[in-house]
């Protein structure tokens, strides 16, 4: 069964926040209001956060509320945020789930989400959390806040999110940053008899702060989406880390790698290794690879399989591929990886007043 993005979000939940830089700050856009200002308090006028027309990004709208308290205010910014009429951007709360009740606290309000939250993949989860948190930090004294389901915290692998701040979603100015990003990923798996490998093209969203050698191979892990390819590893497989020196990737599984997916599997040892290589080396831009080298927890002086020597570099092999049998897959999702997490340094770029913005970088409690 392949991972979901939900266990890719729940080691995001963990990682460590970097500062991308000075100018970048929260929930804020530059020229627009940050999160809890007195400015926004103070006018009356807030940033509202939605979801782009295709449900990939955030957009910012300004709104001038007509209440003067605060729990007028908050009543409006939650009406707003759950109905838009624009055709430039959508709600970011799903169809079917719901906001069951608010909690104002010293500094903090307490969002309680229906059920259905639980439902939600992981993208519009990710997105209806950034949009929600900056939107009401925008009210004067919110520094904080924190998310229930029916009642319950909110649980991502076992822990509890906990409170959100300014700093959990940083929104960066104009589009001067793609924190995430969709590519084509050039994978190939054995086809029936294991003679061959086939191509398939799959399509993700992802984090820039993981490279695309470990994309690749998380892929290749996960399995073939086509049901006639074969599964190149069983899914006990680890990767203990993917470093890349000059133009040779060299990729460290656990020992599970050696281990035969299904007793009559058609396909050799080498045909396996090649697949890894020819899908590294193809799904890197511009060259980038142009060798393959493995290891098994460390160690080159080993067997794969009992039969191929590791003491060696896999280069491209073409005459494996067979592209007459290439297909195209559904869009996934992947997100960020703990110990891959980078912060791109980024150029300021002027802002409008509508405008997209990728986000989601979140900071771990335990950094220190």
């Amino acid at each position: 069964m392949r991972r979901t993005v939900h266990n890719r979000i729940f080691t995001l939940v963990l990682s460590m926040l970097l500062v991308l830089s000075s100018f970048l700050s929260g929930c804020s856009l530059g020229s627009g209001r940050t999160g809890g200002s007195k400015d926004s308090a103070e006018d009356g006028v807030y940033d509202i956060f939605y979801l782009n027309p295709e449900g990939t990004a955030l957009v910012r709208h300004s709104y001038k509320a007509a209440s003067e308290d605060f729990e007028g205010r908050l009543s409006e910014l939650l009406t707003e945020f759950m109905a838009s009429n624009s055709t430039k951007y959508r709600s970011a709360l799903p169809e079917g789930v719901k906001i069951n009740s608010t909690t104002t606290g010293i500094s903090e309000i307490d969002v309680d989400f229906s059920a259905e939250y639980l439902s939600l993949d992981s993208i519009s989860e990710i997105l209806l959390r950034s949009a929600l948190v900056c939107t009401l930090l925008g009210l004067r004294g919110v520094d904080t806040v924190r998310f229930t389901v029916d009642s319950q915290a909110l649980m991502i692998n076992d822990e509890e999110v906990g409170a959100m701040t300014k700093d959990t979603f940083i929104v960066p100015d104009g589009d001067s940053i793609n924190s995430y990003r969709f590519e084509t990923l050039v994978l190939y798996f054995p086809n029936a008899d294991g003679s061959k490998l086939i191509q398939e093209l799959r399509t993700i969203y992802y984090s820039t702060n993981v490279n695309t050698e470990r994309m690749a191979v998380e892929q290749l892990i996960n399995g073939p989406d086509n049901p006639n390819l074969i599964m190149l590893t069983t899914q006990g497989v680890l990767v203990n880390s993917i470093t890349v020196d000059g133009d040779i990737c060299t990729v460290d599984f656990s020992s599970e790698v050696n281990n035969i997916p299904f007793a009559d599997n058609p396909t050799g040892p080498e045909t396996v290794l090649y697949a890894f290589a020819n899908s590294i080396i193809d799904s890197c831009e511009d060259g980038k690879i142009e060798g393959v080298r493995f290891l098994i927890d460390g160690s080159s002086d080993v067997r794969f399989r009992g039969q191929v020597n590791l003491d060696q570099t896999f280069e491209r092999n073409a005459d494996l591929i067979d592209t007459s049998g290439t297909s195209v897959q559904k869009q996934g999702t992947v997100i960020d990886e703990e110990e891959n997490a980078a912060a791109d340094k980024v150029a300021e770029k002027p802002v409008g007043d509508e405008q997209q913005v990728m986000m989601e970088q979140e900071v771990t409690e335990a950094a220190g």
